[in-house]
């Protein structure tokens, strides 16, 4: 399997189960979790934390240095520079579920009823750590509406006045109504936070005061750019197709991401936008060139320096609407089944995390009663479980273009 840390980090604890079947039931937990956690083997895995050294890892970007421009003087040494970087925080967490299996089950259709569960698990274990890094995605990369917009995403310069949880723009932003940007994203372009990614929490556009959450470390300088943008306007018209691919891939070149295997970078997509897309692409199906490339698990094909991985699990949320913030309950970072909006990021390498404790693997663990179960007096059920301690984290913006778009209906 392509490029995947998964099959290494998951090992089965039970009570009365045979080695045989402990073997049989990982191998079915692995079959129904990967094709769901498709961005699990693009993440950078290298950053899991030391076990007893507690829950938080910090990262730190270093800000590229200026380039020299001019020559320096014979016999003079050139003038020193400060290095500088970007500090920030994640702390991983534990997500678990259990489903229980009555003893009527049991008594009726053991081994197929227990087969079933580990599979259930199986797939919702992939759903809910795929849902996490897909929200790290969606809050965390550089974003660009697919029709261009230069209403609703702006590039703006930073004014004096700014704070660790803000900026102010009044040039570019003044004059709009309050609230126009909330729930959308802004994006730090230049400086010392170059990178950093966040949702615009209040934005009082009469004076082109911009407040986002989460905060930074170091407040940014007069003059750095940032970018932001919302979803506001977009329909079903407004597709993914090969121009807005094209920019994407523009942008991450531009901002030096480095790409997989030196080659391609990586797209992920929904069935309804990948279906709108290869109307207007001339598409490389991932079996016409699966001899000679190594395929990534669910790849589609590859178009455009990208190559696509189709997530059945798409992320989607309902359009921005130039509302007050109300408790983040639309926009950025708040999935919705129901929404319009569509998240198709393309990234380059080190663009996210996936932080475990070491040592520390994903766990399937079936619990059948046994003789000196006590808490369980007449075996009136069993539980099959799940288990995985991690944080899904953005490591740099401008290394991941989140592609903003409508998609067809399609009946």
């Amino acid at each position: 399997m392509a490029n995947n840390d998964f099959d290494a980090a998951v090992e089965t604890t039970t009570t009365t189960l045979s080695a045989l079947m402990k073997v049989y039931y990982d191998r079915k937990l692995l079959e129904m979790a990967i094709p769901v956690m498709v961005a699990d083997q693009f993440a950078d895995h290298s950053r899991d934390i030391p076990q007893k050294e507690g829950k938080s890892v910090n990262f730190t970007r270093l800000v590229p240095l200026t380039k020299i421009m001019e020559a320096t003087s014979e016999g003079a040494n050139p003038a020193e520079v400060e290095m500088e970087a970007f500090d920030f925080e994640k702390t991983v967490a534990k997500y678990a579920n259990t489903v229980r299996l009555t003893e009527t089950l049991q008594l009726t259709a053991y081994d197929d009823v227990l087969n079933d569960a580990v599979e259930l698990q199986g797939a919702n274990m992939g759903e809910s750590v795929n849902y996490q890094y897909r929200k790290a995605m969606a809050t965390g990369f550089y974003p660009m509406r697919v029709d261009n917009s230069s209403t609703y995403a702006k590039t703006c310069v930073c004014d004096a006045g700014s704070a660790v949880n803000g900026v102010v723009a009044a040039t570019e932003l003044g004059g709009q109504d309050d609230y126009f940007w909330n729930d959308g994203v802004i994006t730090i372009l230049t400086g010392q936070n170059a990178g950093f990614s966040a949702v615009v929490i209040a934005s009082a556009t009469s004076t082109g005061a911009i407040t986002f959450s989460p905060s930074l470390k170091e407040v940014c300088d007069t003059g750095d750019l940032f970018r932001i943008v919302v979803s506001t306007g977009l329909t079903s018209s407004n597709i993914v197709t090969c121009a807005a691919v094209e920019r994407a891939v523009a942008v991450l070149k531009h901002n030096k991401a480095p790409k997989y295997d030196g080659k391609y970078y990586i797209g992920i997509i929904a069935p309804f936008v990948s279906y709108d897309f290869m109307q207007d692409s001339k598409w490389v199906n991932a079996a016409e060139y699966a001899g000679s490339a190594k395929l990534y698990e669910g790849e589609l094909g590859k178009w455009g320096g990208v190559r696509w991985v189709e997530d059945t699990e798409g992320w989607t949320e309902i359009i921005t609407d130039g509302s007050v913030y109300a408790a983040h309950d639309v926009g950025f970072g708040v999935y919705s089944a129901t929404g319009t909006i569509n998240h198709t990021p393309i990234f380059g390498k080190h663009a996210y995390a996936g932080t475990r404790i070491a040592g520390v693997k994903d766990k399937l663990i079936v619990k059948v009663s046994g003789p000196q179960d006590t808490s369980n007096a007449t075996n009136a059920f069993s539980k099959v479980s799940w288990r995985v301690f991690f944080v899904a984290v953005p490591l740099n913006a401008l290394f991941g273009v989140n592609l903003i778009s409508g998609s067809s209906t399609i009946a």
